[in-house]
């Protein structure tokens, strides 16, 4: 490895790190965007539990050497800024993607999701993505639609019981 002073290495860890935990990471160029409105995303992206930072390349590269991914070299050109969360994987991408939409600056550079390195094509078809739990209601759904079904069907002659005994009894109260 090439000779980092000592509080360069330490950003290098830290990017390091963060790359290693997060479960999914948006590398993107914010050129052009106003810092005020990149204060005002980064504020929502912290509401939404995600984390934006903004990163210097030679520093990044290092990283991204240590941790072993084989990125695109234009991740390494221009501005850089990432956007990682530790709990959702597709958070980052759907997020990100919403930003693109409300600033129109935003470019996405690539991402990470997984351990594994995805184009910035990617990034747009990741985001369209249901989430964790979205997949979860769709499964459940899924899993409980014959059963809600079985019950309806069981509960058919008993409730036809019920119908015919209740017109039974007001027919009584009325020749009464």
């Amino acid at each position: 490895m090439t000779r980092v002073r000592p509080e360069k290495q330490a950003v290098v860890e830290q990017l390091r790190e963060w790359i290693d935990q997060s479960k999914g990471m948006v590398f993107f160029s914010f050129e052009g965007l106003t810092s005020k409105d990149m204060q005002a995303m980064r504020a929502e992206m912290k509401r939404n539990g995600l984390t934006v930072k903004v990163v210097k390349n030679t520093l990044l590269e290092l990283a991204v050497k240590e941790v072993g991914l084989n990125v695109d070299e234009s991740l390494f050109r221009g501005t850089t800024a990432l956007l990682f969360s530790n709990e959702d994987e597709l958070a980052p991408f759907k997020l990100f993607v919403e930003q693109v939409k409300k600033y129109g600056v935003l470019q996405a550079k690539g991402g990470i999701l997984e351990g594994r390195w995805i184009s910035a094509k990617e990034v747009d078809a990741i985001a369209k993505l249901p989430g964790r739990q979205e997949l979860y209601a769709q499964l459940v759904g899924v899993v409980s639609s014959p059963m809600r079904g079985l019950v309806t069907v069981l509960s058919g002659p008993y409730r036809n019981l019920v119908y015919v005994l209740q017109a039974i009894k007001e027919k009584k109260e009325k020749a009464a």
